[in-house]
């Protein structure tokens, strides 16, 4: 029976290396934030991080416009995106590369955002269908991107929340977008604002405002911890209004934007020490 159990796995893709390492986003709390994110008035609505560059990349879905900040909200440049609509969310593909979704229509965006760039064109973009049913009033709300399997997370916001895989055919293939529900993620939440995906720990961080939290889902859409954001939780003096976009940094640090132009940074708390715990005592 163990060689088929064996067997069983590699078919399904799993392992039987060591268990992955949880996030614990339950350990980390405001370091700092709200920040006014600078050049940006209104309508920040998708986040990504960029290790390359070490920014933080925020989609406005009015005006279509990328901003790319410091990981202190600080402005360092402004792209406009012509001809794109309702622009919700964005993620860091490597190098220069980046991928916009846009809510209604339902496509996944490809774009090089070149160091200099103070804009892109839509038609001369690369368009991937999602594949899964959209409109006006709930379509593609988050994205994120795994680097290793080549293939890309997105969410549908409302009625049903939930998160799709998204596998992009083979180059100069015909085949359509292969799009595959992940069964459990999302389930509990009342909507879906933002998605991050970190390929160190394989971990899938799904963002709701409504819910006001961060979860932290395994591959297989399993929740394995939660960020409130709520006043009182997580070093918050007031729950974070429509949270739009999350991502996590090389250093460990999340951020979260709101909507109209809010940045908010968390960091894992650092454990009491033995020495700490005793500063004082004779």
């Amino acid at each position: 029976m163990k060689p088929i159990f064996m067997v069983t796995l590699l078919l399904l893709g799993q392992t039987l290396g060591p268990a992955e390492e949880s996030l614990h986003l339950d350990q980390y709390t405001l370091a700092k934030g709200p920040v006014v994110i600078e050049g940006v008035s209104q309508n920040a609505s998708g986040l990504t991080y960029d290790a390359r560059r070490d920014s933080l990349f925020v989609v406005l879905d009015a005006p279509q416009r990328v901003v790319e900040l410091g990981l202190d909200g600080s402005l360092k440049r402004k792209i406009n995106l012509n001809k794109f609509d309702d622009t919700e969310g964005i993620t860091w593909l490597g190098e220069n590369r980046f991928a916009v979704a846009e809510e209604a229509r339902g496509n996944i965006v490809l774009v090089e955002l070149e160091p200099k760039d103070g804009g892109v064109n839509w038609k001369k973009a690369k368009k991937l269908e999602a594949g899964i049913q959209v409109n006006t009033t709930n379509g593609l709300e988050g994205i994120a991107y795994d680097p290793l399997a080549k293939r890309y997370f997105v969410a549908r916001e409302k009625r049903s929340p939930a998160v799709f895989k998204i596998i992009p055919p083979k180059q100069e293939s015909d085949a359509p977008t292969t799009a595959i529900l992940m069964s459990l993620a999302g389930r509990g939440l009342r909507d879906i604002s933002g998605l991050h995906y970190d390929a160190k720990h394989k971990r899938l961080l799904i963002l709701s405002h409504e819910s006001a939290c961060v979860v932290e889902a395994n591959p297989y859409g399993i929740e394995s911890s939660r960020l409130l954001l709520r006043g009182g939780k997580s070093g918050l003096n007031h729950t974070i209004f429509k949270a739009e976009g999350v991502a996590l940094d090389k250093h460990g640090r999340l951020y979260v934007i709101s909507e109209p132009n809010l940045l908010y940074v968390f960091e894992k708390a650092r454990p009491r020490t033995r020495d700490s715990d005793s500063s004082g005592a004779k």
